[in-house]
């Protein structure tokens, strides 16, 4: 049983590690370049965003599956009862996931809509609402990766209890 813990605990860090290692990599590094290079409107970036629309829900998954896992088997956890500092912090960590899923789902709604426009034979109007749905999809990094730092604030703190 111990080594099941292990795993599970090592995998739900790594998923979280990728998860907003990917968002920072994207928001500090490509989407710099990508603009730089007046690309935010090319099939090129349509296509890295579907890309990494997959790799979002890989690592979301991967965290609700170990995050359930671990929480069913921690010796604090009682369903129901808030009785601690501990309880309160697990609250306020799944509300944060709750809202950096939905942040995930709109995010892969944004991408579909994106590649609606690139694939469209419309030449009017495309490059503005290619930039219009870049901007949507950036304020939503940005909140998901504020959320994910708070997270992994709250975690910490969970962990020194």
């Amino acid at each position: 049983m111990e080594f099941m813990m292990w795993a599970t605990r090592s995998m739900h860090i790594f998923s979280a590690v990728v998860w907003l290692g990917g968002l920072l990599y994207m928001g500090g590094i490509l989407y710099p370049v990508l603009r730089y290079e007046q690309l935010t409107t090319s099939i090129q970036y349509v296509r890295i965003e579907r890309r990494f629309s997959g790799f979002v829900w890989m690592c979301v998954w991967t965290s609700v599956i170990t995050g359930v896992l671990l929480t069913l088997f921690s010796h604090r956890f009682v369903f129901g009862q808030y009785r601690s500092e501990w309880d309160y912090l697990l609250l306020a960590k799944e509300i944060l996931y709750v809202l950096m899923m939905g942040i995930a789902v709109s995010g892969t709604s944004i991408v579909k809509r994106m590649e609606s426009i690139a694939g469209s034979a419309e030449a009017g109007g495309t490059r503005e609402d290619l930039i219009i749905q870049h901007q949507k999809m950036l304020r939503r990094r940005r909140t998901s990766l504020a959320l994910g730092i708070i997270t992994l604030l709250v975690s910490t703190r969970m962990v020194v209890l």
